[in-house]
């Protein structure tokens, strides 16, 4: 096995993921939100009216921590909770108009700043997107 190679992959992989998200918190920081709320509106604004489950399932975290970050959004007007009429256990959450706001002032200035990435090309992009699903599949079937 090539150890190097699969650490400098691993490596590489967390030096963009480390660079994107400071990237991301210093555009949440200039909005007085942090990141995880940011990420959290931006789902929402994606896919609206998700339950508190499927917002946890979309940003890979615990419901009991969705659950907070969601308190402190709909404390901040951001967010609006509601009962699903089909099953009244269900939190539906939705954007206020202020989260729907500050949701896409932050997230335009976010990619801004990302937008560099495109000048690699879509191909070159798109095979490592396609490598990027081979990784994730081959460690999650090593991992069951």
């Amino acid at each position: 096995m090539d150890e190097k190679l699969v650490r400098e992959v691993i490596l590489s992989f967390r030096e963009v993921s480390k660079k994107t998200h400071q990237f991301l918190s210093e555009e949440a920081d200039k909005k007085n939100i942090t990141s995880t709320q940011l990420m959290a509106l931006s789902a929402l604004k994606r896919e609206p009216h998700l339950t508190l489950g499927e917002l946890a399932e979309r940003l890979k975290l615990s419901k009991s921590t969705t659950s907070g970050i969601v308190d402190r959004l709909v404390k901040a007007g951001f967010l609006m909770r509601s009962r699903v009429e089909l099953n009244r256990r269900a939190l539906n959450l939705e954007l206020t108009e202020l989260g729907e706001q500050k949701a896409s002032e932050t997230y335009d200035l976010f990619f801004e700043r990302l937008s560099p990435i495109l000048s690699i090309g879509k191909e070159e992009l798109m095979s490592m997107l396609n490598t990027h699903r081979k990784i994730i599949e081959l460690l999650e079937r090593g991992i069951k």
